[in-house]
C-alpha cells in the first residue's frame, strides 16, 4: 500500500498534468472554433434567446433550455477547477511557486479566448 508521500505525489503530479494539458488545449484553434467559439459562445447566445420566445414558454421547453445553459457553465466550472488545482500542485509548501511554473503563462481563471 501506498504511503501518504506518495499518494501526495500522485495527486500533485495528476494536476500539474491535467493543468498543462489544459493549457495546450486552450491555445488550440480547434478547440477554440468548436468549443469557445461554437458551444460556449453561440449555442450558449442561442440558449439565452430562446428563453425569451413566447412559444418556447408556452410550451413548457424553458427547462430544456436551462439545461443547455447549465451544461456550458459546468464545463467552464470544470475547466475553471483544472486550472486552480494546476495553480495548487504547483506551488510548493511555502506559498511559492514552483520554479518550472512560468508565472506569465497561469492564472486561476482560464481564459479560454
Amino acid at each position: 500500500m501506498s504511503n501518504p508521500e506518495d499518494q501526495e505525489t500522485i495527486y500533485v503530479n495528476h494536476h500539474v498534468v491535467m493543468g498543462e494539458a489544459l493549457e495546450r488545449l486552450t491555445k488550440n484553434a480547434d478547440f477554440q472554433t468548436v468549443i469557445v467559439e461554437g458551444y460556449l459562445d453561440q449555442c450558449v447566445k442561442a440558449s439565452v434567446s430562446l428563453l425569451a420566445v413566447p412559444d418556447i414558454k408556452s410550451r413548457g421547453e424553458r427547462p430544456a433550455v436551462f439545461e443547455d445553459l447549465i451544461s456550458a457553465s459546468n464545463l467552464q466550472y470544470y475547466f475553471q477547477q483544472v486550472a486552480s488545482f494546476h495553480e495548487a500542485a504547483i506551488q510548493d509548501e511555502s506559498g511559492e511557486l514552483n520554479e518550472d511554473f512560468d508565472e506569465d503563462e497561469d492564472s486561476t481563471l482560464v481564459d479560454l479566448h
